[in-house]
Parts: structure tokens; sequence; C-alpha cells
């Protein structure tokens, strides 16, 4: 029976995937469906059919699924933020453990991987310690609105609270939204170019208590700097910042950084190592879990301080400066000039002496260094697109004994670990770590050798 567009269909949800959505079958053609969960048995409105697959929405929660649970989060029917409000918290660990071996099966082709249970938090919410907040034009009193984007549109959902967020991302929020409301401060339409305001970026320690505040404007300034910066102040923000982002694409931040008042940065504190963060630079945005996700990684290395380590997607130091203090020395590569310059600081700040940085693309630096540059263990840290081939084929080439490969996407971490195992490596463990509640979201780190 061939599925149409627009009909409805009854649909039985038999498992979850990285994105959130429930997964079901008619026939042989599966109907993936914003908020559903497994166990769900729904009346689904087929929205859009491909040859083999098409997307619905619920219309009737014909039997609802033991994992579902009142959502104590007003919008997260329709918000982007999150897809799991409505899902108890262990059901969300199964499914994850499900998702990774799914993956490791299906694209990897390994067969019982043996996927360990989720190492998941005792308080999954108020857990990130970065916030970017879209503002948009909007017609209502304000003329603006500041929230999240719906899923895989650009209609803005207006945030009030967000319970995965950390307490006082709010509270600034709502000091900001006034001082637009006052100042008859514009949001940037994207559309035609014009107006000012394009986001609002909150990074707050766990460790430190420090909170950084970005304002992302297309021009030089704002309204009433000076005012702002009083009311951030008075609710404990340590620095503010200011960036100029006048470019037409839809990048966050631009290049132009002035510092309104504080240092230009804060610190946190993974286990005994500090971090300092600048605007720009990429950390983990759950540090409590970022911190079991590096244990985890470092023992998976079993380092005696007589290996050579390389990570090959540094970032600020994260898990090089974790590594040095058992290897003997540690090279960490990456593409962002910023990330490269704050870990130099951060190896400094630390006393760490056994580092080196290196600015360029891993798949392109580390194929020139292998020949000459013996490496017995390397950590990969890529983005959600996975490593690119001439760096694993580089890594095989070279024999490296032990790869500790960790990834926020199931998806093309078993397309890579394929990829290794077919040029010799055995898959010796997985560990997934929850980083993300409340999303279908996983992070995983997974120990190779030869």
């Amino acid at each position: 029976m061939k599925i149409k567009k627009n009909s409805q269909q009854r649909i039985e949800i038999q498992s979850a995937t990285a994105k959130g959505f429930g997964l079901g079958y008619v026939n042989d053609f599966a109907v993936f469906v914003d908020g559903a969960l497994p166990g769900d048995i729904l009346l689904v409105h087929i929205l859009k059919v491909k040859t083999r697959y098409g997307y619905g929405k619920i219309l009737e929660i014909i039997t609802p699924s033991p994992s579902r649970i009142e959502s104590p989060c007003p919008v997260s029917h329709h918000c982007g933020g999150c897809q799991w409000q409505h899902c108890d918290y262990q059901a969300q660990l199964r499914f994850k453990k499900k998702i990774v071996t799914d993956a490791l099966v299906r694209i990897g082709g390994i067969e019982n991987p043996g996927v360990n249970d989720v190492m998941g938090m005792e308080n999954p919410r108020r857990y990130r310690n970065k916030a970017v907040f879209p503002i948009v034009p909007a017609k209502n009193k304000n003329g603006f609105t500041i929230g999240m984007y719906m899923p895989r549109t650009h209609r803005m959902v207006e945030v009030e609270d967000c319970n995965i967020q950390h307490e006082a991302h709010i509270k600034i929020l709502v000091v900001l939204k006034e001082h637009m409301r006052r100042h008859s401060i514009s949001a940037y339409d994207e559309v035609t170019h014009t107006g000012l305001m394009r986001h609002i970026m909150i990074r707050t320690s766990i460790a430190t208590g420090e909170i950084m505040v970005v304002l992302v404007a297309n021009g030089k300034g704002i309204p009433a700097e000076g005012e702002i910066c009083e009311k951030l102040k008075n609710l404990g923000v340590t620095t503010a910042i200011f960036n100029s982002n006048k470019s037409k694409g839809n990048v966050i931040l631009g290049d132009g950084f002035r510092t309104l008042f504080g240092k230009g940065f804060i610190s946190e504190k993974l286990g005994e190592i500090e971090y300092q963060l600048s605007a720009p630079s990429f950390f983990q945005v759950n540090p409590v879990q970022a911190a079991i996700l590096y244990d985890v990684a470092i023992a998976q290395a079993r380092l005696d301080g007589t290996q050579t380590v390389i990570d090959a997607h540094v970032g600020v130091g994260g898990v090089a400066l974790y590594a040095a203090k058992n290897a003997r020395h540690v090279i960490g590569i990456d593409i962002a000039p910023s990330s490269i310059e704050d870990a130099k600081k951060n190896a400094e700040l630390n006393g760490i002496t056994n580092t080196k940085f290196i600015l360029g693309a891993a798949e392109e630096i580390i194929p020139q260094m292998l020949p000459t540059e013996s490496a017995q263990v390397v950590f990969l840290d890529p983005p959600r697109k996975g490593c690119e081939a001439a760096l694993l084929d580089a890594l095989i080439a070279a024999k490296i004994p032990c790869i500790v490969y960790i990834s926020c996407d199931p998806a093309t971490l078993a397309r890579d670990i394929k990829r290794l195992v077919g040029g010799g490596y055995k898959l010796n463990a997985v560990q997934p770590v929850d980083m993300f509640p409340m999303t279908g979201k996983v992070e995983t780190s997974v120990l190779l050798c030869i």
C-alpha cells in the first residue's frame, strides 16, 4: 500500500532517533513523528512522503507510551530547544543506548558492539552553561521576539523560561528585553538586513559562578550601553562584550569584539584543570557531564606517562590538558585561531609545559606529521559531521596503537568506525555519556586499538 501525503495512519512507535523523532512503520514504510515516543500508538497525519520514508505529526495519542510523562515546559511541544521534556529520564537513557547501538550495527557493520549503559545525570535540568537567543522582528507590542526557533523552521517561540538553561540566563534575558523595549532598539531582519540586535549569548561558569554576556548587533554599538552594563552587573554578570556582526549570513558571531566591562572571559574548571573561555571559544555546554566524559576518555587511553598523545580537535584545551599529566608529550590541533590561543593560555594557567598547539585542519596537519612524529594515542573529537577520510586513513597507515574517538553524532561515529575497523582496528569499548538531557543527542567515547 502506497502511503499518501495528508493521509491519516495508525502507527505504533518502535524506536527513537538522535533528532528526537519517534520512528514507526506502515508496512515497510518508515514514518518519523515529532513528539512520539517508543511504545506510543498514534493516529498520525502524514506531512511529507519520500520514496522509502515520510514525516508525520500526532493527531491523537491512542495509547500513550509507558515512558510518556507530563511536560514541565509549556512550550516544549513546539520549541526546537529540546524534544523530550515529556519523556521519563530513565527511558531517555535507554533510548540513547539503543540509538548508539543501532548506528554501530546498521551503519558501522559491527555485530554486538557491546555498548555500555548511558551515564546519566543526577539532576538532568538546568545543566546548560551556554545560551544563544536569536532576536527577530515581530508584529507585537515590542516589535521583536527573543527565544528559540521551532524545529526545522525560522519561526520563533518566545522564551519566558527554559528548564535546561542555567537559572541566571533567564533573569538576564528579562533585563535585556526590557532594555530593548525602553530604548526602542530594533531587531535584525535577515531578509532586509536592517535592524540592530541579532543575538544574545550568555555563558555561565558552574565552578566559579562567573557570567559572560555577549550582545551581538548589526552595528558598532547599542543605545545606552552604560545603563545596560550597570543592570547586568547588578545581576551578577562579571563580563560583558559587544560583538559587531554585519554579515548577511546566519553565522552568530562577527569578527569585532569589544569588552564593555570585566576581563573579557570567564573561568571554568573540569576536574583539576582550569579553563579560560573567551566569547568565541568552543566548550562543552554541560560541564558536569563533560568532566565525566573526559574521565572516561582518559581511562580508555590507559596513559602511563610514556606516550606521545595527539588531540586532533583540541578546542580550548579539553582532553589535551586532561591527558597532559599522564603523558610524555601532548600535541593539540585546531582549525580555529581563537581556540589555539585559548589552549595555550589554559596550558600556561595550569602550569602544564609538555604541550604544543598547532593551528590548522587535522586532516591536513596529521598526515604530514605522522611520518616523523611517533604517537601512541590519538584523541578524536570532531564536529557533528565526523572526521575527514584523509585523517582516518593517515591514522590507519601509521598504525596508531590507540584511538579514542569522542562523538556527538552516532551516525557519523559509526561511519568512521567502519572505516577504521576496515583498516585493521578493533572496537574495544563504547561508553555513551548523556551530555544533553531532554534531547535525542548523546555523546559517546569509543576506544579502538590495533
